[in-house]
C-alpha cells in the first residue's frame, strides 16, 4: 500500500498548479525526506545546532540558501545542502516533486520544499555545525487528527499563536510545521475517495 501511495503522491505532485504569487526574500529550499518502514509512510527531520545564526535548535528539514553561483536549480540547493547537513546522497533520493513555496517573515526565507523518497535504513551523517538531531515520525501520527495543537507562545517580547506538533520531545512549528502540513494535505487529497 505504502509504495502506491506514493506512485500516487508523483503524479499528485506532478500535477500541482505551481503557486505563483509573488514571494520575495532569500532563495532557500529543503528535502521533504520520506521513507518506507515497517509498513508505514515515514519523514524525516533535523533540529538545528544551537550555533547556526537563524532557527537555531529548532526542528527542520534539511536544506539552506540557494547559491546561484553554484546551484543549477532550487532542487540541486535542496540536495546539496541535504548531504551536507545528514549525509545523504543526492544519487540515492527519488524525488516525487515540490510543494508550494512559503515566507518566512522574521528572516525573510522563501522556502521551496521538494518532497523526497530516501532509502531506508540509511546510514546517516550528521554535520555538527549544523545539526544536533536526526528523527523521524511515522506520517500516521501526525496525521491523527489530535496531533496538530494550536497553543500561544511568548516569542520574545509577544504572544504568538503557534501551530505544533510534538513527538518525543521535538516540537515542529513555525516553517516546518507548514511544510508538514502541506505535505499531509497533499496525501490526504489522493486517499480521499474521489
Amino acid at each position: 500500500m505504502p509504495a502506491h501511495l506514493i506512485a500516487q503522491l508523483r503524479a499528485a505532485l506532478a500535477r500541482a498548479e505551481p503557486r505563483r504569487d509573488a514571494l520575495s526574500g532569500i532563495a532557500s529550499a529543503v528535502l521533504v525526506p520520506l521513507f518506507l518502514h515497517d509498513g508505514g509512510l515515514h519523514l524525516l527531520f533535523t533540529k538545528r545546532s544551537e550555533h547556526l545564526p537563524h532557527h537555531k535548535g529548532q526542528v527542520a528539514f534539511p536544506g539552506g540558501r540557494h547559491v546561484a553561483a553554484t546551484d543549477r536549480s532550487l532542487l540541486e540547493t535542496a540536495l546539496r545542502e541535504t548531504d551536507e547537513e545528514i549525509g545523504v546522497d543526492p544519487a540515492h533520493v527519488d524525488i516525487l516533486g515540490p510543494l508550494a513555496p512559503i515566507h518566512t517573515f522574521v528572516s525573510n526565507f522563501v522556502i521551496n520544499p521538494f518532497v523526497g523518497v530516501i532509502p531506508h535504513p540509511y546510514e546517516f551523517r550528521a554535520n555538527p555545525h549544523e545539526v544536533s538531531a536526526i528523527f523521524s515520525v511515522p506520517v500516521a501520527v501526525l496525521s491523527d487528527p489530535g496531533a496538530a495543537r494550536a497553543e500561544v507562545w511568548d516569542l520574545g517580547d509577544r504572544r504568538v499563536p503557534v501551530t505544533v506538533f510534538r513527538h518525543d520531545g521535538f516540537e515542529i512549528w513555525g516553517a516546518t510545521q507548514l511544510i508538514t502540513t502541506m505535505f499531509l494535505e497533499a496525501l490526504a487529497a489522493i486517499r480521499a475517495p474521489a
